[in-house]
């Protein structure tokens, strides 16, 4: 297994910091996910608390906190 990818569903979306989930979620690792022609940047508050707080939840990690947090503001 690759010790760099993330997780099931998650693939590389040709540039190393965008990452595409089987849902049609694309994340950009700065902190910014888009869904169908949506773009939610996670720098602008309120928005960066919970983006933030799920990267912490992820042990500081920022790749898995950014995706965690696309994911669980996607399914809203």
């Amino acid at each position: 297994m690759d010790k760099y990818k993330p997780g099931p569903g998650w693939k590389r979306a040709g540039i190393a910091p965008v990452w595409e989930h089987i849902s049609g979620i694309r994340v950009h690792v700065f902190g910014m996910y888009r869904i169908g022609q949506t773009w939610v940047d996670g720098t602008q508050w309120p928005e960066s608390q919970e983006m933030h707080r799920y990267i912490r939840i992820n042990g500081g990690n920022r790749k898995r906190g950014v995706m965690a947090w696309a994911l669980r503001h996607a399914a809203k």
